[in-house]
């Protein structure tokens, strides 16, 4: 038997048993070896969706799926999506790059075809400060969504903060910082992120156009 053989037989093998772990594994998925998925009974992984290594998908909920991400999607090495009693939801032909962090404690939804390059971090968590005559770390936290629509890219070294929505089509500069809600087919730059042009829809010719 070739080596080619014994190690497709193998790679096999492997999807085999992480399909039975997994809540549910698509075919021509790739997990590298050394990716950690915590609590796999939470975690729905789709079609040639790949993961590498370094990579971190910690699906703590009661709730299924923790973690969900959809078919093409490809989480890059040392990126780590920490659902923490929430839920983090992926679409399909996703791309998040090396080193991103992403807390899904109030949940944090992404469509489909979103770019998130390095060193972003997603929250849906924050702390709370209403009160001086109690430390910050005693008076507790809270949770609010993030969704992040269809079609977007966000830049190198981000921050979206917890509560916001990034509409269909909008780009996200370097390093901004997102506290508000950014309108559909925006560009967005600076620490607070303000948006700062637009882009405008492609127009689609009509059926009868040659």
């Amino acid at each position: 038997m070739s080596l080619a053989k014994i190690k497709k037989g193998l790679h096999a093998l492997r999807h085999g048993y992480l399909g039975m772990r997994l809540d549910s594994l698509g075919s021509g998925a790739r997990i590298a070896r050394g990716a950690r998925l915590e609590s796999p009974s939470l975690i729905r992984i789709g079609a040639r969706a790949q993961i590498e290594h370094g990579a971190i998908l910690r699906a703590n909920t009661s709730d299924k799926p923790g973690v969900t991400l959809g078919e093409d999607t490809s989480i890059k090495e040392y990126t780590v999506l920490n659902a923490n009693q929430g839920r983090i939801s992926l679409g399909e032909r996703c791309w998040l790059g090396p080193h991103c962090l992403i807390y899904g404690n109030g949940d944090v939804t992404i469509g489909n075809d979103v770019l998130i390059a390095a060193h972003t971090t997603i929250n849906s968590i924050s702390h709370v400060a209403t009160r001086t005559d109690v430390p910050m770390s005693s008076q507790g936290i809270y949770c609010d969504p993030v969704v992040i629509e269809d079609d977007v890219w966000i830049g190198l070294n981000c921050t979206i903060l917890q509560g916001v929505t990034i509409g269909k089509g909008s780009i996200i500069g370097a390093g901004a910082v997102v506290t508000k809600d950014i309108p559909p087919y925006s560009i967005a730059l600076g620490v607070p992120a303000r948006v700062t042009g637009q882009r405008k829809p492609s127009e689609q010719p009509s059926s009868g156009t040659q």
